[in-house]
């Protein structure tokens, strides 16, 4: 720890907890202020330790927008609409959210809209074709993609 940063014997628990936390799996300033403050930092210490976090590349906000983009397309199946929702709801800084959701692969994003759509179609029991082309619009809304994309997916189903 350098000079820089200077935290008592009590202090250093708190950063060695917050270290392995950020090493064990990627965290934007939000998520380690929350959980220093439920561990018992006050306001003034986790502020310094995430300095230090950062400074030290335990965290790196634009590393994590990517990975955060990413994994919530694969895994949950979110749309771009509800991923920066969800990252700017950890207030996170706007540029970085542009920049990652731009780096997202257009090829698997319409990959997995298409498979999304695919899948809740054969779920929706309804004779009217109208109702079910709805049904299933509404549906991939809710997930975050944009109409456009949705259009695009859906064009050549027979409903």
């Amino acid at each position: 720890m350098s000079d820089k940063y200077k935290f008592t014997d009590a202090d250093k628990a708190f950063v060695a907890k917050a270290e392995q936390y950020c090493a064990a799996s990627e965290q934007c300033r939000t998520a380690v202020k929350e959980k220093l403050l439920a561990w018992g930092a006050d306001r003034e210490l986790s502020s310094r330790i995430i300095d230090y976090l950062v400074d030290n590349e335990y965290i790196d906000e634009a590393r994590y927008c990517k990975l955060y983009c990413d994994s919530k397309l694969r895994l949950q199946k979110w749309g771009r609409i509800k991923i920066n929702y969800m990252l700017r709801s950890k207030r996170i800084d706007n540029k970085l959210i542009a920049n990652a959701l731009q780096q997202m692969d257009n090829n698997q994003y319409r990959e997995v809209l298409q498979q999304l759509a695919e899948s809740k179609l054969q779920t929706i029991h309804d004779d009217d074709p109208r109702k079910r082309k709805a049904k299933l619009t509404s549906f991939l809304a809710s997930h975050g993609f944009e109409a456009n994309e949705i259009q695009d997916a859906i064009a050549d189903y027979d409903f």
